[in-house]
């Protein structure tokens, strides 16, 4: 991961900035949304990423460090994500989120009854927690 900033700043131009955004491994809620309103079905695990999330926080610092980069900006925020069944939502992590997420057979069986309990218009919601931040390059002088 190192090795990818070194090469984000070799191709930046000269002050250019570079972005990261990536979710945090946090558990967050899976919730039914009704009526604007929502209930919460359980909690789904998104720890099982934490080793590439971890392992770009220490490249990150190795690249402050070496003074590649200046952090300039860091935001944290929600992206929310909807489904309109169980049955969606679990094609949809199977082909996309695959080993990022750990959701129990009892909060699959409880979003799946309030959804049958609030439809029709009754949607899944995993509100994932992001992390964005703006990176200045900075210039290496020489020391001839």
């Amino acid at each position: 991961m190192v090795h990818a900033l070194q090469e984000s700043w070799r191709v930046l131009t000269p002050h250019g900035s570079m972005v990261d955004v990536r979710p945090l491994c946090v558990d967050v809620p899976l919730e039914v949304v009704f009526a604007q309103k929502s209930q919460s079905a359980g909690m789904v695990d998104l720890s099982p990423d934490i080793g590439r999330d971890i392992a770009a926080d220490k490249a990150l610092a190795t690249a402050f460090a070496t003074q590649l980069f200046l952090e300039t900006s860091l935001e944290f925020f929600d992206f929310s994500f909807y489904w309109h069944s169980v049955e969606e939502m679990k094609a949809d992590l199977d082909e996309n989120w695959k080993d990022e997420t750990k959701i129990s057979e009892d909060v699959w069986q409880s979003a799946d009854e309030l959804l049958a309990e609030h439809s029709p218009g009754a949607k899944l919601r995993l509100a994932v927690q992001m992390k964005l931040g703006l990176y200045k390059k900075l210039i290496i002088l020489s020391n001839d």
